[in-house]
């Protein structure tokens, strides 16, 4: 007999009789849709994103938002996590929630979503975007990173490299996503390079959410679209954790020669993830 053939039987049949010991915990399933996803939504529910939760409930926007439905809207971001892979946090979301509902009842209230992953960003979006009356843009390559040899750090240190095709989301994935956990009718997708679709968007726009990775998708991202932002509206960075894109947005010669506005304050440079850059 094989030697190598019987040695896996044996393991496999000694790992049967493993797993029927009695008392042997069996790990869980930590995908989306397991029990340790809904588990873990509730922790950080408690911990981390209580501090975004609380504020969001007590907050006063410009439209009505009942008590009872923002319970529900927090429940369905929980459940649009625990359903569909994301890339940002609750107290992340909330936070752009937050600048689009002050804003509702605005006239042509726009908003712009760059990188959508899966959609779940883009579902939730949708669902404030729908109280706030805006409407969204979405826009992504709905396939992934585009292909570069860009070579990152965090701010601790760490390296990380964004391999091409890295957070893909095919366009029809993310529109059954918004279909099924969103409001489709209030979203408009755009699908290619950020270089040729930003462009072709009509502005003015009130709220952009980047998440991009990529320093020069950042690049292209803010300088097309942080101009056409209106007085008072914010771009949102989800790649401050990176050390390059931290030290695109402190150059001050990068938003006058090339965004062509005065070099911005923004808050938490250098230390938070998600940086909030408000247009003057």
């Amino acid at each position: 007999m094989d030697t190598h053939k019987s040695g896996r039987r044996w393991n496999a049949t000694a790992d049967a009789r493993h797993a029927e010991r009695p008392g042997r915990i069996v790990p869980l399933r930590r995908g989306t849709g397991s029990l340790y996803r809904r588990l873990k939504s509730l922790q950080y529910l408690m911990g981390r994103d209580r501090a975004a939760v609380l504020s969001f409930l007590v907050a006063r926007y410009p439209v009505r938002l009942p008590f009872r439905q923002r319970l529900r809207l927090i429940a369905r971001f929980v459940g649009i996590t625990n359903r569909v892979r994301a890339y940002h946090t609750q107290s992340e979301l909330l936070t752009v929630a937050d600048r689009v509902l002050r804003l509702a009842g605005s006239e042509g209230l726009t908003v712009v979503e760059a990188g959508c992953g899966k959609g779940a960003s883009t579902a939730k979006l949708s669902l404030v975007a729908r109280v706030a009356g805006a409407r969204v843009h979405a826009c992504d390559t709905f396939s992934g990173i585009p292909a570069n040899s860009e070579r990152h750090r965090h701010l601790d240190g760490r390296a990380v490299h964004f391999r091409a095709g890295a957070f893909a989301g095919r366009l029809r994935e993310v529109q059954r996503t918004v279909a099924r956990f969103g409001e489709p009718e209030v979203c408009i997708f755009h699908k290619g390079l950020f270089a040729d679709t930003l462009p072709g968007i009509p502005g003015p726009f009130d709220v952009v959410l980047l998440d991009v990775d990529l320093l020069d998708s950042t690049r292209t991202c803010i300088t097309s679209l942080f101009p056409r932002i209106r007085p008072g509206g914010v771009l949102f960075s989800q790649d401050g954790h990176l050390q390059a894109v931290v030290a695109l947005l402190g150059d001050r010669a990068f938003w006058r020669d090339e965004v062509g506005v005065p070099p911005p304050t923004i808050p938490g440079l250098g230390y938070r993830k998600l940086l909030e850059i408000e247009r003057a």
